[in-house]
């Protein structure tokens, strides 16, 4: 039996609006803002950090002459104006400290998306248990992270290369995170399941994946028509939106792992039944040599 790609669709999407699925899209939507925050803020003090280096340099130095380096410092200046005006969200700190925001908003988006699977995975619909949010969640929060940037780096490899390698790595590690969240699996195991897990239903994998991609597209279209009247309201719509697609995503990538792991399962089951010793039994009466 191949993969229903309508019945992943139509759990992810009640999944999604139950009342923990709504929960766990707000949680993204915050991650999404602050992770807009802190690029913002990261823009802003990357270029007041090369005005400072400039000023603090003379013509000479520079090797250029008394108008190229008046030319040169308005040019920053007024590119730094112009990207405080377009950036409202951006806050006075550092390049340092926007970059360690970041990566631990990165590590914190990996738990949360950890939490998400082993939610939509589960019966729940109502209620996050503790358990799914705390069982090995570190460890696993590791593991998905790092097997996040082994995945993408062999995706973005194959990309570069030939375009069809590329897809093709993106659809056999589809359920690396799934097999990290409910199994407690390290990401090297996780990425040879995944492997093992999409054999027979990678075109169905692969269909899931590009309707949540072209799906995806609507935080970008939203915030774009919102953005025409408010930057801010842009920024908002934006982290709202994309909230919800995270959530969705999120859901139908698991839906769609349980019902090939299930059927995976009894797979296995069937076999074992169809290889089990027939003797591998207690005697009896008439097994007793005579």
């Amino acid at each position: 039996m191949g993969l229903d790609i309508g019945q992943a669709l139509r759990e992810g999407a009640s999944r999604t609006a139950a009342r923990n699925g709504l929960i766990l899209a707000a949680i993204f939507a915050g991650i999404t803002l602050l992770t807009t925050v802190l690029l913002q803020t990261l823009s802003v003090a990357i270029l007041d950090s090369m005005l400072t280096v400039f000023q603090g340099a003379s013509p000479e130095e520079l090797g250029v002459s008394q108008a190229e380096y008046d030319e040169i410092i308005t040019e920053f200046e007024a590119s730094l104006e112009t990207i405080q005006e377009t950036v409202p969200f951006a806050l006075g700190l550092s390049a340092g400290a926007a970059l360690g925001g970041l990566l631990t908003v990165v590590i914190l988006a990996e738990a949360v998306s950890i939490i998400a699977v082993r939610v939509f995975a589960s019966d729940e619909t109502e209620t996050i248990p503790s358990e799914l949010a705390t069982d090995n969640i570190l460890l696993a929060t590791l593991n998905g992270f790092v097997g996040a940037i082994v995945v993408w780096g062999l995706i973005v490899l194959g990309l570069a290369f030939f375009i069809v390698p590329g897809l093709l790595l993106a659809v056999l590690f589809y359920f690396v995170r799934q097999e990290i969240a409910v199994k407690n699996k390290n990401f090297v195991q996780a990425m040879a399941d995944s492997w093992r897990l999409t054999k027979g239903h990678r075109i169905e994998v692969f269909l899931i994946g590009f309707v949540l991609v072209l799906v995806s597209q609507l935080e970008q279209v939203s915030s774009a028509v919102v953005g025409l009247l408010s930057t801010t309201g842009g920024v908002l719509v934006a982290a709202a939106v994309g909230g919800l697609l995270s959530a969705f995503g999120a859901a139908v990538a698991t839906r769609a792992y349980v019902q090939i792991d299930g059927e995976a399962g009894d797979s296995m089951g069937t076999d074992a039944e169809e290889e089990k010793d027939p003797y591998d039994a207690a005697l009896g009466p008439d097994d007793l040599p005579r």
